[in-house]
């Protein structure tokens, strides 16, 4: 009877579960449309690339919302039991409340060793791949990193105004120059027309100029040269840009990665501190994901709370709480309120407490707040008002 009734519990947990999941999902991604929207129809981007920066997307976005998704999908599950009355008939039955965890026991092990996983391999992966497939892009697209009517500095010692790019094929027009890669004899270019192309035989940029004006000045401003062209061609270093390719942030690296940057930084300097936090928060995640499914079941099953949509804004309320202290304490590891060890623990910790309080007063079949306190606290307020009217 008892796997009969544990695979009942589990069956009405995964389906709020699957369907928050999925809905947590989309919405975070929702905030990625629109420029998914703009890079296909404005830029013009392949939908293989689209779909390849979705699917490296995903394993960072799943950190999160995977333990979003089982919080709310328990406390949903327990609340339809409570409110249905099928939890006080499984309580008539002789079930526990102990033994009624087993399922939850084991669904949250799942929960944390799949945020785990995603945060210690997936999540740096698919941000390393998105990186590479995002300079890869602009290898062969550079027109997608100008913006109209911007001075862009990507390029070393040259800037670069455009005043308008053409959504399709990358056409350039109104564009000005300021090349100061040879110092003894910078120059300014003017052009109406040009195109940046990527040459793959040269490894460079080529950026084709149309019906312009080249000024050379010397070391002495009336030392002045001046061409007008039908056509040039000015390489462009693609310097800034490997290098760009080449640098890993500490969310790239894998544990094992951290662990041997962490040992050739210099102690207490801040790039140790990042590494210190990253490889921790990357530990306390599972922890926390594990720590907020067990936190979700007294508060589905309290008779304080009624309906799916009161269910709903707890848990996100919850997970909204904990992300915010999650947040705060890599903030203070960096100003050193915290050990950068500790810091990303203050929100497991939070929770950690809040489940044993919440608990406790579940097995005592308590209130899971006491309201007394706040009419001890809002008493003393009461009289200082009323002592001020009179």
């Amino acid at each position: 009877m008892p796997r009969i009734i544990h695979r009942y519990l589990l069956r009405e947990i995964l389906h709020p579960f699957l369907v928050s999941l999925l809905a947590f999902t989309l919405i975070v991604f929702s905030g990625r449309l629109l420029i998914i929207t703009r890079m296909i129809l404005v830029k013009g981007i392949g939908l293989g690339e689209i779909l390849r920066s979705c699917l490296y997307l995903l394993p960072y976005l799943l950190v999160f919302t995977l333990p979003m998704a089982a919080t709310v999908g328990i406390i949903l599950a327990f609340l339809r039991l409570s409110v249905d009355y099928e939890m006080m008939a499984l309580k008539t039955a002789g079930l526990s409340y102990i033994r009624l965890m087993v399922p939850i026991c084991w669904f949250s092990l799942a929960v944390a060793l799949a945020t785990g996983f995603l945060s210690l391999y997936g999540s740096p992966w698919g941000q390393r791949a998105t990186r590479l497939q995002l300079a890869e892009v602009l290898r062969k697209r550079a027109d997608l990193g100008l913006q109209e009517q911007t001075f862009n500095t990507d390029f070393q010692n040259l800037m670069l105004f455009v005043n308008r790019v053409s959504p399709k094929g990358g056409e350039l027009s109104g564009i000005f120059v300021n090349d100061l890669r040879e110092s003894a004899h910078p120059q300014n270019i003017y052009a109406q027309r040009g195109s940046l192309k990527y040459d793959p035989g040269q490894e460079a940029l080529i950026l084709r100029l149309e019906d312009g004006r080249l000024i050379r000045w010397g070391k002495d401003l009336r030392d002045r040269q001046t061409v007008e062209f039908k056509s040039y061609e000015l390489p462009l270093p693609l310097i800034h840009l490997a290098v760009k390719s080449r640098q890993v942030s500490e969310r790239e690296l894998s544990p094992g990665e951290l662990r041997e940057a962490l040992r050739q930084s210099v102690p207490d300097s801040p790039r140790a501190v990042r590494l210190v936090v990253e490889l921790h928060q990357r530990l306390s995640l599972p922890l926390g994901a594990l720590l907020l499914c067990f936190l979700a079941v007294p508060l589905g099953l309290s008779p304080q709370i009624h309906g799916r949509t009161w269910g709903l804004i707890v848990g996100l309320i919850i997970f909204i709480v904990y992300y915010i202290v999650f947040t705060a304490s890599w903030r203070m590891a960096f100003s050193r309120h915290l050990h950068p060890v500790l810091a990303p623990y203050l929100a497991d910790a939070l929770c950690l407490v809040g489940t044993w309080y919440f608990w406790s007063r579940t097995l005592r079949e308590l209130p899971l707040l006491q309201v007394n306190w706040f009419r001890r606290l809002l008493k003393p307020l009461a009289t200082v008002t009323c002592l001020r009217k009179s």
